[in-house]
């Protein structure tokens, strides 16, 4: 579980973390700080309080709160100094920061003793894939003898613990409290989804990286960037972090097959650190053989044939894109000197990657398969991917998430159709926007018969599996690894793959 480091004085806080800062009055004293916090609920007396300026929510309009609680010592924006003057009367220490997001960051790896550098760390970015890589690279790193600790989108967990995951990653603080948390516990390699979000808001500047992988970039998040280009910006952002780690080892892979892949390696061409392409192109450093790829609703099969010797892949995971997902993690561990027996070894003993083509099986012949694709390139991929498996029909139970990316859905209602035999459209998180506006969206961008409008999920599901005849793959696609969905502000039990299990048994029954 998660532990407190031992209090540390404000200026080795302020010395270790390399933020500049600007003290009101031109000075201040030393003292001793027990925790770091952005969140004025959490002070406690001795606390030092980061003003963060967020989207929602201002920090500085809770710095009042934050001394009453017992803050020592408060950060803020250097251009509203002199708006908190009166801190100084009250014995506070204020002082002014460029960035209080980026100081948020620095301060919090200086308080924790940089906990990252002292494991071997590893971070995925991209818009598809990540989750499962990091199954994939926790399973290779136990196989090869490491402790590991996983921070993702599932969960975070280690030594046997596990805790939600309200944010793929975490805010900064947090993000260097769960490592030295992981360190206090012997884990000796973390393993972490980066995403583009947690990029941009600087909650990875201060975390030193030995690895990272790029993935791919598709349609994912215009909701919170401003352009496809800012995005793109976010994702790259990681191997300029992992190009500034003090760690003496290091490497950044890239899937070479993606457009914005080839465009990160040219970016990265002014590194000294090596980045080493993945993919089955004929130019890729690392490359999977095309004509060897076998895929099979038990598990996929591959070679390696570059570099030499040649390599053989044999997963117990379906789907053709995990080709990538793997190659990406074989990659990054080669490259960072992990013998290719371990990594062979620990993809082959991975069994499943929670929602991520998670199979259900009907007694009458037909099976559901759960995943989390939610972004036109991941249901694409999916569905291109079943297309391989023999089978009857492909019928997709799919929707997609209210107050998110709305350009979205049209695009993922034309690839659902184009790629099933039937297609029904459901609901997926609507959150506070209207299911039927939501729904409406995702049909503006099909035509003819051969879909259907369900609002609710659970009959949606329960109509797919009625439907379901020997050798059919029903895909119920959006959420995955979600127990929930999330009406309004509500959110309520709600797991497909359970719901799959429970109409497959009423429909025997």
């Amino acid at each position: 579980m998660k532990k407190e480091a031992s209090p540390m004085g404000l200026s080795e806080i302020i010395e270790s973390s390399g933020i500049d800062v600007v003290p009101f009055g031109g000075s201040m004293a030393d003292i001793e700080i027990v925790s770091v916090e952005y969140d004025s609920r959490n002070i406690r007396k001795g606390s030092l309080f980061v003003a963060v300026e967020g989207f929602v929510a201002d920090g500085h309009d809770f710095i009042a709160q934050a001394v009453e609680a017992g803050a020592a010592a408060v950060a803020v924006n250097e251009k509203r100094l002199d708006e908190f003057s009166s801190l100084a009367e009250n014995k506070v220490i204020l002082f002014g920061v460029k960035d209080t997001r980026v100081a948020l960051s620095g301060l919090s790896a200086a308080f924790f003793r940089h906990p990252s550098r002292e494991m071997l760390v590893l971070g995925i970015t991209g818009t598809n894939g990540k989750t499962s890589i990091t199954y994939m690279l926790e399973s290779i790193l136990e196989v090869a003898g490491m402790t590991t600790g996983v921070v993702g989108t599932v969960n975070y967990r280690w030594g046997g613990s596990e805790l939600p995951a309200p944010n793929t990653t975490p805010e900064s603080k947090d993000l260097h409290q769960l490592l030295y948390s992981m360190k206090e516990d012997g884990v000796t390699a973390a393993v972490m989804e980066i995403s583009s979000h947690a990029l941009d808001l600087s909650r990875a500047d201060h975390i030193a990286f030995d690895g990272a992988i790029f993935t791919n970039l598709t349609r994912d998040h215009l909701d919170f960037h401003r352009d496809f280009e800012s995005y793109f910006t976010a994702k790259v952002k990681l191997f300029d972090i992992l190009e500034m780690s003090p760690k003496e080892k290091k490497a950044g892979v890239v899937n070479g097959d993606d457009e914005y892949g080839q465009r990160l390696i040219a970016h990265c061409k002014k590194f000294k650190m090596p980045v080493i392409a993945f993919g089955t192109d004929e130019a890729a450093d690392y490359r999977a053989d095309a004509e060897s790829i076998v895929n099979k609703i038990t598990g996929l099969a591959y070679g390696v044939v570059k570099p030499e010797p040649a390599v053989d892949v044999n997963l117990q995971l379906a789907g053709t894109f995990h080709v990538y997902n793997s190659l990406g993690a074989l990659t990054l561990c080669s490259a960072l000197g992990v013998e290719t027996a371990a990594i062979v070894r620990g993809l082959e003993k991975l069994k499943t990657v929670p929602g991520r083509f998670d199979v259900v099986r009907s007694p009458e012949g037909f099976a559901v398969v759960v995943d989390y694709a939610h972004t036109s390139d991941a249901l694409e991929k999916l569905l291109t991917s079943l297309q391989d498996l023999e089978h009857n029909r492909i019928i997709t139970v799919f929707g997609c998430g209210g107050d998110r990316d709305r350009t979205k859905r049209p695009i993922m209602g034309k690839i659902a159709l184009d790629n099933s035999d039937l297609a029904i459209v459901t609901s997926d998180n609507p959150r506070t926007e209207d299911p039927q506006q939501i729904l409406d969206d995702v049909v503006a961008g099909m035509t003819g018969d051969n879909f259907r409008v369900v609002i609710d999920r659970e009959e949606a599901i329960a109509r797919a599996v009625g439907m379901g005849t020997p050798g059919d793959i029903i895909v119920i696609a959006g959420k995955g690894h979600e127990d929930y969905q999330i009406i309004g502000t509500e959110k309520i039990h709600f797991d497909d793959r359970e719901m799959a299990r429970i109409h497959i048994e009423r429909r025997n029954a």
